[in-house]
């Protein structure tokens, strides 16, 4: 089966997903951003930088548009972007509404675009390849999240990490805690790892929280919290994503913090140099006690910094061969 973010030579048209992803590509896109992290990453070819982010996530609108400016690409903030509300059934009628929604869908947000990139996030998982199936040529796909889908970005960003942090990726237990269910970036993170030969992960939630199918990612999942961290060498922290859990039989944040929430005492189970790296920002006493959120900090500025470089690689190779 042709992957659909690869060309017929097997070059990255697109980045919409890790999995499936050659591990050429991952580790080229590591080395391209210690690159850009030296202040190497070269001037891109002059195009389009289309983004269709949800109005919420000015943040990464705004690291977006920074990476443009550093690489000469323009960008292009399009109006009304899907992120927010296409492919979200929120309960409408037909007509005018079914419509508006429609002409907003990642599939016809990518025919109507002339060459160039497009930073796709929207809440439906496979609006990305949706979006790669359907656009115009010369456009290439950055995938910026889709549901819980894919996330590449701060998954390589994570991966970066632990290789900054000396360690060895073939000899490492990695331990993944949270609401794995519902996590781009940790769905995103697992085929990075097992890419790149990662040879024990593990998984700790309450059942509604673990997807289907871990043993086929080559995830073990874990009767206890303590099972989970044993020896690990690297702990992983996923949010606890509420709010896309309707409908579930899931335990209170405070029963979710009393069972999975790490503290120091709990966290020693694991080698004393582990690695603690969230996937994404968590809440204090819920995901992590006071005490670990605060030694966090300098961590979630380290992981901006190499997301900031993962960001320029990714931009560096896909307008490489918008032409």
């Amino acid at each position: 089966m042709l992957n659909p973010q690869l060309d017929r030579r097997g070059e990255l048209t697109h980045l919409l997903t890790t999995e499936g992803l050659p591990r050429r590509h991952v580790e080229r896109l590591l080395a391209m951003a210690t690159e850009a992290a030296a202040g190497q990453a070269s001037a891109a070819v002059d195009l389009p930088l289309f983004l269709s982010l949800p109005a919420a996530d000015a943040a990464l609108r705004q690291a977006f548009e920074a990476a443009a400016a550093h690489l000469g690409l323009r960008p292009v903030a399009l109006a009304d972007a899907p992120g927010a509300d296409a492919g979200v059934d929120r309960g409408h009628g037909g007509g005018a509404a079914e419509q508006a929604q429609a002409a907003l869908s990642p599939a016809a947000l990518a025919a109507g675009l002339p060459a160039g990139i497009l930073v796709l996030r929207h809440p439906a998982s496979g609006a990305a390849v949706c979006a790669a199936s359907a656009r115009t040529p010369g456009l290439r796909i950055l995938n910026a999240g889709d549901g819980a889908h894919a996330d590449p970005l701060p998954a390589l960003a994570r991966v970066r990490a632990m290789q900054q942090a000396g360690r060895d990726l073939t000899e490492l237990a990695v331990a993944l805690v949270g609401d794995i269910r519902h996590s781009a970036v940790a769905r995103s993170l697992i085929h990075l790892m097992t890419t790149l030969g990662v040879p024990e992960v593990r998984a700790a939630a309450p059942r509604p929280l673990l997807p289907d199918g871990l043993p086929q990612l080559g995830v073990r999942a874990c009767a206890s919290l303590r099972e989970c961290l044993a020896g690990a060498d690297v702990v992983i922290v996923l949010p606890l994503l509420a709010e896309r859990m309707s409908g579930a039989l899931l335990p209170s944040a405070r029963e979710y913090a009393a069972g999975y929430g790490l503290t120091p005492a709990r966290l020693a189970a694991a080698n004393a140099d582990a690695l603690l790296l969230p996937a994404a920002p968590l809440t204090p006493g819920i995901e992590v006690d006071g005490e670990l959120a605060t030694g966090l900090v300098d961590t979630d500025t380290r992981l901006a910094r190499f997301e900031r470089d993962l960001r320029l690689a990714a931009l560096r190779v896909l307008a490489g061969d918008a032409v």
